[in-house]
């Protein structure tokens, strides 16, 4: 392609980066999306503010009312032309959520990629695990197995969580965990429940990483303020009554320590042996829960 001689002509284009670097093409890529909503959402405010604007010149000529019945009467034109011309942009571009069974009446395909308000909260199934459900499980006393396999989470005589077979399982007392006074949703506390064991009516809980992103364990711990909630997630890689631990701790460290909020429970290796810690989303381990 030949250069343009012309000094005004300019050119644009997005380098999206080469094949090996497919971290920055992501980056960019993510980038041109928020920029391309806010663009969108920005227009969608000129469209409902540009009536506003125009009529503010004639506000002055007019008395109040008929000022505002022409205002009214503009948003009016613009409302049936969107009905009309892009129901469905409208109705999502607009938030019209409250017009839900106006728009079904007219456009019954709108239900198919928003959900149809016919459908009821009883088609839904709840998840669970085990067989019970995941909202209903406090009181509930678990044995924590690997799927597919007959390793189970146990404490070492050091208090750390390792694997371990059925014989030096620990049995879990499942207590759900509150904030605020409330309920969180599938979010429980577990408490040792091993009358035999020097670590009975102790919490699970992580040993905090530091600076040098050591740590990050799973232990006994006998201060019942170090209980971390860990929240029941069950996603479309699970299997069936599988479910993934989520560490849901929400409370503040000191600046040299970080909490495992946010990663979910996995095998780790530290020096030679092998802990239970925790770990991104790809590598968290699917459990089954064993009632006792």
């Amino acid at each position: 392609m030949e250069r343009s001689s012309d000094p005004a002509h300019i050119r644009l284009g997005i380098n999206l980066g080469s094949s090996d670097d497919g971290v920055s093409a992501a980056k960019l890529l993510t980038t041109l999306n928020e920029v391309i909503s806010r663009s969108l959402n920005l227009i969608r405010l000129a469209a409902v503010a540009a009536p506003i604007l125009v009529q503010c010149f004639y506000i002055h000529s007019v008395d109040f009312i008929s000022w505002l019945f022409r205002l009214l009467f503009i948003y009016a034109i613009l409302g049936v032309v969107c009905f009309l011309a892009v129901p469905d942009q409208m109705y999502n571009g607009l938030g019209l959520g409250a017009f839900r069974s106006l728009f079904e009446r007219f456009y019954p395909e709108i239900a198919q990629s928003n959900g149809s308000l016919t459908d009821t909260s009883e088609k839904v199934v709840a998840a669970s695990v085990g067989g019970q459900r995941t909202d209903q499980l406090g009181g509930a006393k678990v044995r924590i197995r690997w799927h597919g396999s007959s390793r189970f989470l146990c404490l070492s005589h050091d208090g750390w969580a390792v694997t371990g077979g059925e014989t030096y399982a620990t049995t879990f007392l499942l207590q759900y965990a509150h904030h605020k006074e409330k309920k969180i949703p599938d979010t429980y506390l577990f408490r040792i429940h091993e009358p035999m064991s020097d670590f009975h009516l102790q919490w699970l809980s992580f040993k905090p990483v530091n600076h040098l992103r050591f740590g990050g364990w799973l232990g006994a711990y006998a201060d019942n303020r170090r209980a971390c909630p860990y929240k029941l997630v069950r996603d479309s890689v699970c299997a069936p009554d599988c479910c993934k631990l989520l560490c849901a701790w929400t409370a503040m460290l000191p600046p040299a320590q970080k909490s495992c909020a946010g990663f979910y429970l996995a095998e780790q290796l530290s020096g030679g042996q092998l802990y239970i810690g925790h770990a991104s989303d790809r590598d968290a381990a699917m459990l089954e829960f064993v009632f006792v």
